[in-house]
Protein backbone atom coordinates (compact mmCIF):
# COMPACT_ATOMS: atom_id res chain seq x y z
CA UNK A 1 0.00 0.00 0.00
CA UNK A 2 1.18 3.69 -0.55
CA UNK A 3 2.40 5.92 1.70
CA UNK A 4 4.61 2.88 3.30
CA UNK A 5 7.06 0.75 1.74
CA UNK A 6 5.68 -1.81 -0.65
CA UNK A 7 7.16 -5.33 1.13
CA UNK A 8 9.62 -7.06 -1.59
CA UNK A 9 7.65 -5.46 -4.54
CA UNK A 10 9.57 -7.01 -7.68
CA UNK A 11 10.04 -5.59 -11.24
CA UNK A 12 11.17 -8.77 -13.23
CA UNK A 13 12.07 -8.35 -16.61
CA UNK A 14 12.75 -10.81 -19.70
CA UNK A 15 16.24 -11.75 -20.10
CA UNK A 16 17.84 -9.58 -22.51
CA UNK A 17 16.04 -6.38 -21.92
CA UNK A 18 18.41 -3.85 -20.64
CA UNK A 19 18.33 -1.81 -23.41
CA UNK A 20 17.12 2.11 -22.11
CA UNK A 21 13.68 3.24 -22.11
CA UNK A 22 12.33 5.36 -25.09
CA UNK A 23 12.69 8.45 -23.64
CA UNK A 24 9.15 9.88 -21.71
CA UNK A 25 7.98 13.39 -23.98
CA UNK A 26 5.17 15.52 -22.75
CA UNK A 27 3.21 13.94 -25.64
CA UNK A 28 4.10 10.52 -24.48
CA UNK A 29 3.53 11.38 -20.94
CA UNK A 30 -0.08 12.76 -22.02
CA UNK A 31 -0.50 9.05 -23.26
CA UNK A 32 0.71 7.16 -20.61
CA UNK A 33 -2.00 9.31 -18.44
CA UNK A 34 -4.55 8.03 -21.01
CA UNK A 35 -3.62 4.56 -20.72
CA UNK A 36 -2.88 4.45 -17.07
CA UNK A 37 -5.38 2.05 -14.91
CA UNK A 38 -7.83 4.33 -12.51
CA UNK A 39 -5.73 4.94 -9.33
CA UNK A 40 -7.03 7.56 -6.46
CA UNK A 41 -4.47 10.47 -6.54
CA UNK A 42 -2.07 10.48 -3.59
CA UNK A 43 -3.06 12.35 -0.43
CA UNK A 44 -0.94 15.44 0.53
CA UNK A 45 1.96 14.66 2.48
CA UNK A 46 2.44 16.33 6.08
CA UNK A 47 4.48 20.02 6.13
CA UNK A 48 7.90 19.67 6.16
CA UNK A 49 9.91 19.19 9.35
CA UNK A 50 12.34 22.79 10.64
CA UNK A 51 15.22 20.17 9.74
CA UNK A 52 13.66 19.67 5.99
CA UNK A 53 13.18 23.29 5.75
CA UNK A 54 16.29 24.38 6.33
CA UNK A 55 17.49 21.50 4.07
CA UNK A 56 15.10 22.57 1.32
CA UNK A 57 16.63 25.97 1.19
CA UNK A 58 20.20 24.52 0.90
CA UNK A 59 19.75 21.71 -1.79
CA UNK A 60 18.08 24.43 -3.84
CA UNK A 61 21.18 26.36 -3.41
CA UNK A 62 23.49 23.86 -4.37
CA UNK A 63 21.41 22.25 -7.05
CA UNK A 64 21.28 26.10 -8.62
CA UNK A 65 25.05 26.33 -8.18
CA UNK A 66 25.27 22.84 -10.37
CA UNK A 67 23.18 23.50 -12.74
CA UNK A 68 24.08 27.46 -13.45
CA UNK A 69 27.58 25.87 -14.52
CA UNK A 70 25.64 24.57 -18.01
CA UNK A 71 26.56 21.23 -19.13
CA UNK A 72 28.88 19.06 -17.10
CA UNK A 73 30.39 16.70 -19.81
CA UNK A 74 33.39 16.31 -21.84
CA UNK A 75 31.84 18.37 -24.63
CA UNK A 76 31.96 21.33 -22.16
CA UNK A 77 34.83 20.34 -20.01
CA UNK A 78 35.42 23.67 -18.50
CA UNK A 79 32.30 23.61 -16.57
CA UNK A 80 33.03 19.81 -15.69
CA UNK A 81 36.37 21.19 -14.03
CA UNK A 82 34.24 23.75 -12.67
CA UNK A 83 32.14 21.86 -10.93
CA UNK A 84 34.68 19.32 -9.80
CA UNK A 85 36.55 22.63 -8.14
CA UNK A 86 33.17 24.00 -6.49
CA UNK A 87 32.44 21.14 -4.94
CA UNK A 88 36.08 20.71 -3.44
CA UNK A 89 35.44 24.26 -2.20
CA UNK A 90 32.08 23.80 -0.58
CA UNK A 91 33.55 20.43 1.42
CA UNK A 92 36.64 21.97 2.63
CA UNK A 93 34.40 25.22 3.97
CA UNK A 94 32.77 22.45 5.53
CA UNK A 95 36.18 21.53 7.17
CA UNK A 96 36.72 17.68 5.52
CA UNK A 97 40.38 17.19 3.67
CA UNK A 98 39.18 16.35 0.30
CA UNK A 99 40.77 13.50 -1.96
CA UNK A 100 41.28 14.12 -5.50
CA UNK A 101 41.50 11.00 -7.70
CA UNK A 102 42.12 11.45 -11.30
CA UNK A 103 42.08 9.42 -14.19
CA UNK A 104 42.64 10.04 -18.08
CA UNK A 105 39.32 10.70 -19.81
CA UNK A 106 40.05 11.46 -23.80
CA UNK A 107 42.79 14.17 -23.80
CA UNK A 108 41.27 15.76 -20.09
CA UNK A 109 42.10 14.38 -16.47
CA UNK A 110 38.95 14.29 -14.66
CA UNK A 111 38.65 13.63 -10.78
CA UNK A 112 36.46 11.89 -8.82
CA UNK A 113 36.20 13.45 -5.10
CA UNK A 114 36.65 11.57 -1.88
CA UNK A 115 35.64 12.34 1.93
CA UNK A 116 36.23 9.81 4.73
CA UNK A 117 34.83 9.59 8.22
CA UNK A 118 37.16 7.12 10.45
CA UNK A 119 35.11 4.32 12.32
CA UNK A 120 36.27 4.56 15.69
CA UNK A 121 34.67 0.67 16.29
CA UNK A 122 36.12 -1.74 12.73
CA UNK A 123 37.94 -0.79 9.54
CA UNK A 124 34.71 -0.77 7.74
CA UNK A 125 32.91 1.07 5.81
CA UNK A 126 30.01 2.24 4.09
CA UNK A 127 30.44 4.12 0.73
CA UNK A 128 27.74 6.69 -0.24
CA UNK A 129 28.49 7.85 -4.08
CA UNK A 130 26.76 10.61 -6.07
CA UNK A 131 27.63 11.52 -9.92
CA UNK A 132 28.06 15.58 -10.89
CA UNK A 133 28.45 15.19 -14.49
CA UNK A 134 25.81 15.17 -16.60
CA UNK A 135 25.24 13.85 -20.87
CA UNK A 136 26.76 16.45 -23.45
CA UNK A 137 24.25 19.16 -23.61
CA UNK A 138 22.21 18.82 -20.86
CA UNK A 139 21.75 21.06 -17.37
CA UNK A 140 21.43 18.34 -15.46
CA UNK A 141 19.40 19.68 -12.50
CA UNK A 142 17.91 16.45 -11.44
CA UNK A 143 20.63 14.51 -13.49
CA UNK A 144 23.41 15.08 -11.58
CA UNK A 145 23.02 18.45 -9.59
CA UNK A 146 20.17 16.77 -6.97
CA UNK A 147 22.08 13.35 -6.05
CA UNK A 148 25.56 15.78 -5.67
CA UNK A 149 23.83 18.39 -3.41
CA UNK A 150 22.09 15.53 -1.47
CA UNK A 151 25.61 13.88 -0.83
CA UNK A 152 26.68 17.42 -0.10
CA UNK A 153 23.89 18.25 2.89
CA UNK A 154 25.45 14.46 3.50
CA UNK A 155 28.48 15.63 4.27
CA UNK A 156 27.33 18.38 6.29
CA UNK A 157 25.26 16.47 8.49
CA UNK A 158 28.02 14.03 8.97
CA UNK A 159 30.84 16.44 10.15
CA UNK A 160 32.05 15.75 13.15
CA UNK A 161 30.43 12.67 13.95
CA UNK A 162 32.14 9.64 15.01
CA UNK A 163 30.46 6.34 13.73
CA UNK A 164 31.31 3.04 14.97
CA UNK A 165 32.28 2.23 10.89
CA UNK A 166 33.45 4.38 8.47
CA UNK A 167 32.24 6.55 5.72
CA UNK A 168 33.24 7.56 2.58
CA UNK A 169 31.53 10.17 0.18
CA UNK A 170 32.22 10.16 -2.93
CA UNK A 171 31.22 12.41 -6.40
CA UNK A 172 31.94 10.70 -9.22
CA UNK A 173 32.92 11.90 -13.02
CA UNK A 174 32.38 10.76 -16.23
CA UNK A 175 29.35 8.61 -15.83
CA UNK A 176 27.49 9.71 -19.06
CA UNK A 177 30.98 10.17 -21.01
CA UNK A 178 31.71 8.21 -24.12
CA UNK A 179 35.33 8.55 -24.21
CA UNK A 180 37.32 6.90 -21.20
CA UNK A 181 35.99 5.03 -18.16
CA UNK A 182 33.55 5.86 -16.31
CA UNK A 183 34.44 7.24 -12.15
CA UNK A 184 32.92 4.64 -10.79
CA UNK A 185 34.59 2.09 -12.55
CA UNK A 186 37.70 3.73 -11.37
CA UNK A 187 36.49 4.35 -8.08
CA UNK A 188 35.86 0.58 -7.90
CA UNK A 189 39.42 -0.99 -9.17
CA UNK A 190 40.41 1.42 -5.80
CA UNK A 191 38.44 -0.39 -3.34
CA UNK A 192 39.21 -3.66 -4.77
CA UNK A 193 43.17 -2.16 -4.57
CA UNK A 194 43.29 -1.35 -1.49
CA UNK A 195 40.88 -3.98 -0.30
CA UNK A 196 38.32 -1.59 1.67
CA UNK A 197 36.02 -3.38 4.06
CA UNK A 198 33.25 -2.02 2.08
CA UNK A 199 30.50 -3.51 3.84
CA UNK A 200 27.67 -1.95 2.12
CA UNK A 201 27.19 1.16 -0.68
CA UNK A 202 24.08 3.59 -1.60
CA UNK A 203 24.25 5.47 -4.59
CA UNK A 204 22.15 8.36 -5.44
CA UNK A 205 21.02 8.68 -8.88
CA UNK A 206 18.68 11.65 -10.18
CA UNK A 207 16.36 12.58 -6.99
CA UNK A 208 14.22 15.77 -7.80
CA UNK A 209 11.19 14.59 -10.09
CA UNK A 210 7.85 13.53 -8.72
CA UNK A 211 4.41 14.61 -10.31
CA UNK A 212 1.18 13.99 -9.32
CA UNK A 213 -0.36 12.92 -12.69
CA UNK A 214 -1.98 10.38 -13.22
CA UNK A 215 0.46 7.88 -15.28
CA UNK A 216 3.90 10.36 -14.86
CA UNK A 217 5.23 6.46 -13.24
CA UNK A 218 6.08 4.43 -16.38
CA UNK A 219 7.26 1.02 -16.18
CA UNK A 220 9.55 -0.63 -18.77
CA UNK A 221 7.38 -3.01 -21.48
CA UNK A 222 9.06 -5.61 -20.98
CA UNK A 223 7.59 -6.06 -16.97
CA UNK A 224 5.89 -9.33 -16.92
CA UNK A 225 3.41 -9.12 -14.26
CA UNK A 226 1.46 -6.82 -11.86
CA UNK A 227 1.36 -3.61 -13.83
CA UNK A 228 -2.02 -3.32 -13.29
CA UNK A 229 -1.31 -3.03 -9.48
CA UNK A 230 1.53 -0.75 -9.67
CA UNK A 231 1.59 2.91 -8.50
CA UNK A 232 1.55 5.25 -11.75
CA UNK A 233 2.41 8.17 -10.14
CA UNK A 234 5.29 9.12 -9.88
CA UNK A 235 5.17 10.75 -6.34
CA UNK A 236 7.46 8.49 -4.52
CA UNK A 237 11.44 7.41 -4.02
CA UNK A 238 12.13 4.09 -5.54
CA UNK A 239 14.98 2.17 -3.26
CA UNK A 240 16.34 -0.56 -5.74
CA UNK A 241 18.23 -3.41 -4.66
CA UNK A 242 19.21 -6.73 -6.59
CA UNK A 243 19.15 -10.27 -5.04
CA UNK A 244 22.45 -10.11 -3.39
CA UNK A 245 21.18 -6.93 -0.95
CA UNK A 246 18.30 -8.24 0.16
CA UNK A 247 19.84 -8.59 4.29
CA UNK A 248 20.86 -4.62 3.54
CA UNK A 249 17.15 -3.96 2.29
CA UNK A 250 15.76 -5.91 5.14
CA UNK A 251 18.38 -3.96 7.20
CA UNK A 252 17.05 -0.16 6.37
CA UNK A 253 13.31 -1.45 5.60
CA UNK A 254 11.76 0.04 8.96
CA UNK A 255 13.48 3.63 8.08
CA UNK A 256 11.51 3.87 4.62
CA UNK A 257 8.45 2.58 6.30
CA UNK A 258 9.18 5.61 8.62
CA UNK A 259 9.99 8.11 5.80
CA UNK A 260 8.52 11.18 5.63
CA UNK A 261 7.66 10.62 1.06
CA UNK A 262 6.31 7.70 -0.07
CA UNK A 263 9.23 5.18 -0.70
CA UNK A 264 8.55 2.20 -2.95
CA UNK A 265 11.05 -1.14 -3.01
CA UNK A 266 12.09 -3.09 -6.31
CA UNK A 267 14.35 -5.64 -6.44
CA UNK A 268 16.10 -5.80 -9.90
CA UNK A 269 17.32 -8.45 -11.70
CA UNK A 270 21.10 -7.44 -12.94
CA UNK A 271 20.02 -7.11 -16.32
CA UNK A 272 17.24 -4.71 -16.04
CA UNK A 273 16.90 -1.35 -16.61
CA UNK A 274 18.25 1.26 -13.67
CA UNK A 275 20.39 -1.86 -12.54
CA UNK A 276 22.48 -3.40 -15.55
CA UNK A 277 24.56 0.18 -15.91
CA UNK A 278 25.80 3.10 -13.72
CA UNK A 279 27.30 3.00 -10.94
CA UNK A 280 25.42 1.01 -8.50
CA UNK A 281 25.74 -1.81 -11.44
CA UNK A 282 29.54 -1.95 -10.89
CA UNK A 283 29.54 -2.00 -7.37
CA UNK A 284 27.09 -4.86 -7.31
CA UNK A 285 29.16 -6.43 -10.16
CA UNK A 286 32.63 -6.22 -8.07
CA UNK A 287 29.86 -8.37 -5.30
CA UNK A 288 29.49 -5.12 -3.08
CA UNK A 289 26.28 -4.80 -1.38
CA UNK A 290 24.23 -1.84 -1.94
CA UNK A 291 21.06 -0.05 -2.55
CA UNK A 292 20.00 2.48 -5.11
CA UNK A 293 17.84 5.84 -4.27
CA UNK A 294 16.39 7.21 -7.40
CA UNK A 295 12.75 9.13 -8.87
CA UNK A 296 13.59 6.14 -11.58
CA UNK A 297 14.96 8.98 -14.16
CA UNK A 298 13.43 8.19 -17.47
CA UNK A 299 10.73 5.88 -16.39
CA UNK A 300 9.46 9.29 -14.73
CA UNK A 301 11.22 12.87 -16.13
CA UNK A 302 10.13 13.52 -19.87
CA UNK A 303 13.31 15.92 -19.61
CA UNK A 304 15.89 13.30 -18.39
CA UNK A 305 19.52 13.88 -20.21
CA UNK A 306 18.15 17.22 -21.88
CA UNK A 307 18.31 20.91 -21.87
CA UNK A 308 14.86 20.98 -20.45
CA UNK A 309 16.22 19.29 -17.03
CA UNK A 310 16.86 23.11 -15.35
CA UNK A 311 15.76 23.92 -11.88
CA UNK A 312 12.28 25.12 -11.85
CA UNK A 313 11.59 21.06 -12.65
CA UNK A 314 12.40 20.20 -9.42
CA UNK A 315 10.28 19.44 -6.35
CA UNK A 316 12.49 20.39 -3.19
CA UNK A 317 10.41 20.02 -1.02
CA UNK A 318 10.47 16.04 -1.62
CA UNK A 319 14.13 16.41 -2.24
CA UNK A 320 14.56 17.68 1.41
CA UNK A 321 12.52 14.51 2.88
CA UNK A 322 15.17 12.50 0.72
CA UNK A 323 18.26 14.11 2.29
CA UNK A 324 16.65 13.40 5.85
CA UNK A 325 15.68 10.02 5.01
CA UNK A 326 19.27 9.53 3.43
CA UNK A 327 21.15 10.98 6.67
CA UNK A 328 18.71 8.53 8.64
CA UNK A 329 19.81 5.65 6.55
CA UNK A 330 23.96 6.59 6.72
CA UNK A 331 23.48 6.94 10.42
CA UNK A 332 22.00 3.92 11.41
CA UNK A 333 24.58 1.53 9.19
CA UNK A 334 27.33 3.33 10.30
CA UNK A 335 26.39 2.34 13.97
CA UNK A 336 26.45 3.69 17.43
CA UNK A 337 27.85 7.46 16.90
CA UNK A 338 29.94 8.47 19.97
CA UNK A 339 29.90 11.73 21.18
CA UNK A 340 32.31 14.41 20.07
CA UNK A 341 35.10 14.98 22.54
CA UNK A 342 34.37 17.88 24.63
CA UNK A 343 37.09 21.07 23.97
CA UNK A 344 39.78 21.03 26.43
CA UNK A 345 39.22 24.76 28.29
CA UNK A 346 42.24 26.89 27.91
CA UNK A 347 44.61 27.27 31.12
CA UNK A 348 44.82 30.89 31.76
CA UNK A 349 48.86 31.57 31.59
CA UNK A 350 50.61 32.08 35.17
CA UNK A 351 49.74 36.42 36.42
Amino acid sequence: MFGRTLGLCVWAWAVGCATPAPPLTPASASAAADAAPEQPPPGPLAPLTSEEQRLRAELQTECGALAALGPRSLAHSWNLHSATDHLARRLEIIGYEVVRQGFPAGDEILQNLEVVLPGTKTAETLVIAARYDTAAESPGANASASGAAVLLALAKELKGQRPARGVRLVWLSNESGSLGPPGSAVYTLRTQHDQLPVVATLTLGSLGFYSLQRGSQRYPDELLYGVEHRNHFGNFLAVLSNAGSNALLERVRPLLSDASLPVEELILPDNAPLAADGPQARFWRAGLAGLVLTDTAEFRSPYHNAAQDTLDKLDFDRLARVARLLGSLVLSLAGPVEPAAPATPAVAAPG
